[in-house]
């Protein structure tokens, strides 16, 4: 690979000394405008999932047989959901990530 001369115009399809393409910037920030969202609104949702998930509860205990709440369920249902937000959060960081990554090219030198 050749080195960069200082009069010569940036290819966008060169790599730079990390090894990253030159491309545009817009996707990254897009990505990171949304992973921000997500994590100013999962207080929310978290708080949301859980009530419903407590009050979901509450009406199974009142119509079965039985009587006073068991905290293991709760507890459970807990990080069940809390585990879910983030492996979904995930998944989709990853999927965007791989959507937005560009294919390999072979470069051939003509």
């Amino acid at each position: 690979m050749s080195r960069q001369h200082e009069g010569e115009a940036l290819d966008p399809d060169s790599h730079n000394a990390a090894g990253r393409g030159g491309g545009s910037n817009g996707i990254g920030i897009a990505v990171a405008g949304i992973a921000v969202a997500f994590f100013a609104t999962l207080p929310f949702i978290l708080v949301a999932m859980l009530y419903l998930f407590v009050t979901i509860y509450a009406i199974v205990r009142a119509i079965g047989p039985g009587a006073g709440a068991n905290p293991v369920p709760i507890v459970m249902g807990f990080v069940l959901i809390t585990t879910t937000l983030i492996v979904v959060f995930a998944v989709a960081i990853h999927l965007v990530g791989r959507a937005i990554t560009p294919s390999k090219r072979s470069h051939t030198t003509d």
